[in-house]
């Protein structure tokens, strides 16, 4: 509702007004606002010490004559209309006059509107009218015009206080009223005054609100660096208020500081920390132009520290829940025609939000290139989320993945639970050993990738996801669907972008690269501030050998070297010893059973026979299922067994179990 006070001068003003709202409410269709919209209230009051107290809750006044002028000079955020006082008023009055006082001399005591109308009617008209500027307040000077004027046997015209004082002192006079064309012009006026004036303070105080409830400081200057606004936070930081410095210059308020020098000069500026009172800043400023003219500046401020603590707590959540993608396209070691063409293609695929399957035997850097990916693309500011499907134990895969609600299955977390494809929105997801993953499961993942919407586990409300899914496998998928073992369906949404990792073997000249760069990162590692060089024989013998373990083989392979070096230079009769070098045969001790040349030490639980091929953990890949249950057959528990091939006990389960099934 937009409000209007109309202030009267005598009860019968008031009713006319009245009337002649009604009459414009009904006629007139405002362009800006429904019929109804606007409320009007009358006071009656015309003495100038009562005006001067009145609050005014309202969007504009409508007042006449002195009280126009009073109101116009109290409150500059409530505009007033005036009542205009026109020829045809004035007519009224000069008529009355002659009907009852004859051809007696008029003196028209009244503002300076109605002067000007007063004068130009006694020019037209040939009237012989005296015409007096009345001030606000009855003085002296005025008192005595009005006893020149008695004694002349003068009629005054004026308004309701000018009569009053002149019957007062028995003269004789008629008050200048005001007809309805007059107050139907001020109606009209006033209505789009408080109309645009409604708008402008909704304007001003959705813009205010905005600017109180952000935790920047924010300082508005006009093009003479006069400060037109500031905000909540800025009064905190700068300890100053809005009512004392509005319009004044930015210098004269903050005391000379380098911030203060900042923000009162020219240049615009973009993150500079600058301190004041001791205390650092980030400071922004910028111009604001309108039709390339500079017309003011919007300055921007908040504390470093509070910069540094929020930083803080989001690296900290981020890294907690383990969905950040540390490596990129920079990471990925290797200077072969194979490797940089698979690198190639794996920056093409980043540029675009299809669905990757990345395909490698162990150790060859299926996640490395993942994370990559996701770095490289448009989710890299989103998280990366990536979870192994073999790692897991099928009866919890499902609720990791979907999540659950409270109360799903016993022992599920009160309040329930994210699951892993909801916490990877807007980012990426990676399965790793995308082979693995259950056949029921893979039909609700199959939906995911076609609906983009999973549901929780015990909850029936549906939940919009934006995943791009990377996943992995060491295993021919196409072989697994042929044997009922994958779904075909998921297996060509997974399937659209294809990257065939190159194993160690297949890019061998880029074994003397990885060499050093493993051995070094040794070295800083360490701690003991070692360093380490190889020499071009032990670069020929390791490239050699065969790597069934890939990088990660090679990996382990130059660790030991390190360990079991004596001096900084590793040479071909080091790799020779410590990894029983014979050509073509795989580098790892695992295999080649080398071993130091002051011997091995003896593990007594192990089994004498194979006591030769274990300097500390047997090879992965000599894991078969004959092996294990000879192992089983001599009296060593599955946990034991686990240890000496380096593995938990839960996969050394699921590999027999996997064996099984392939008819091992």
């Amino acid at each position: 509702m937009i409000k209007i006070i109309v202030i009267a001068p005598y009860e019968e003003f008031g009713e006319l007004f009245r009337e002649t709202f009604r009459e414009h409410d009904e006629k007139v269709h405002n362009g800006h606002a429904e019929q109804g919209e606007y409320e009007i209230e009358v006071i009656v009051e015309y003495r100038h010490e009562t005006i001067q107290k009145m609050k005014l809750d309202c969007n504009v006044v409508i007042a006449r004559g002195f009280s126009a002028q009073l109101l116009g000079n109290m409150d500059p955020y409530v505009p007033v209309v005036e009542i205009p006082v026109t020829a045809n008023d004035i007519i009224r009055c000069l008529i009355e006059s002659r009907e009852r006082y004859g051809d007696r001399r008029i003196a028209v005591l009244a503002t300076r509107n109605i002067i000007y109308q007063a004068d130009s009617l006694a020019e037209m008209m040939g009237l012989d009218i005296q015409t007096i500027l009345m001030p606000s307040q009855l003085g002296r000077e005025t008192q005595n015009a009005f006893e020149k004027l008695k004694d002349r046997d003068s009629v005054i015209l004026g308004g309701k206080p000018t009569c009053d004082f002149a019957r007062s002192i028995g003269m004789d006079s008629i008050m200048i009223v005001s007809g309805k064309n007059a107050m139907w012009q001020a109606i009209t006026e006033a209505k789009r005054v408080a109309y645009i004036s409604r708008i402008e303070e909704e304007k001003a105080q959705r813009f205010k609100t905005i600017l109180d409830h952000t935790f920047d400081g924010i300082i508005s200057l006009d093009k003479g660096n006069r400060i037109t606004a500031i905000n909540a936070t800025c009064e905190k930081i700068l300890g100053i208020t809005t009512q004392a410095i509005i319009g004044r210059r930015i210098e004269e308020v903050l005391p000379r500081s380098p911030f203060s020098e900042l923000v009162s000069g020219t240049d615009s500026c973009l993150d500079e920390v600058v301190k004041h009172n001791g205390i650092p800043l980030a400071v922004n400023k910028t111009d604001i132009v309108l039709k390339n003219e500079r017309v003011g500046s919007v300055i921007t401020f908040q504390y470093v520290s509070r910069i540094q603590e929020a930083e803080g707590r989001i690296r900290t959540k981020t890294t907690e829940r383990g969905h950040v993608a540390k490596h990129h396209f920079s990471d990925i070691l290797g200077r072969s025609e194979r490797i940089q063409a698979t690198i190639q293609m794996a920056r093409k695929f980043s540029q675009v939000d299809s669905n990757a399957l990345i395909v490698g035997r162990s150790g060859t850097g299926k996640e490395i290139f993942a994370q990559s990916i996701h770095n490289a693309s448009r989710r890299k500011h989103e998280p990366f989320v990536a979870i192994n499907c073999a790692a897991i134990p099928e009866n919890l895969l499902e609720s990791e993945l979907f999540g659950y609600v409270e109360g799903a299955f016993t022992g599920a977390v009160k309040k329930g639970k994210q699951g892993l494809i909801e916490l990877a929105h807007r980012g990426t997801l990676f399965l790793d050993e995308i082979s693995e993953m259950p056949l029921a499961l893979q039909g609700r993942l199959l939906r995911v990738l076609q609906e983009k919407e999973l549901m929780r586990l015990g909850h029936d409300r549906v939940i919009s996801v934006d995943v791009r899914i990377i996943s992995a496998t060491n295993r021919d998928l196409s072989d697994l669907v042929e044997k009922g073992k994958f779904r075909e369906d998921l297996y060509y949404r997974l399937d659209v972008l294809k990257i065939q990792l190159p194993s160690l073997d297949e890019r061998k000249e880029d074994i003397p690269l990885l060499a050093e760069n493993f051995i070094r990162d040794y070295g800083e590692s360490s701690g003991d501030g070692r360093t380490f060089e190889l020499t071009d024989g032990a670069k020929a013998r390791l490239m050699d050998m065969t790597w069934g373990g890939n990088i990660r083989e090679l990996k382990n392979a130059c660790e030991r070297l390190a360990v079991l070096s004596e001096t900084h230079v590793i040479d071909g009769i080091d790799v020779e010893r410590v990894l029983d070098y014979k050509p073509g045969k795989t580098g790892g001790s695992e295999r080649g059973g080398g071993v130091p040349a002051t011997g091995p030490k003896r593990d007594r639980d192990f089994p004498a026979d194979l006591e030769d091929r274990k300097p500390e953990r047997l090879d992965r890949t000599a894991m078969t299922l004959e092996n294990i249950r000879d192992l089983l057959k001599r009296g060593y528990n599955k946990t034991r067994i686990a240890e000496f091939y380096g593995i938990d006990r839960t996969t050394l389960w699921r590999r027999m179990k996997k064996y099984k099934q392939m008819g091992q």
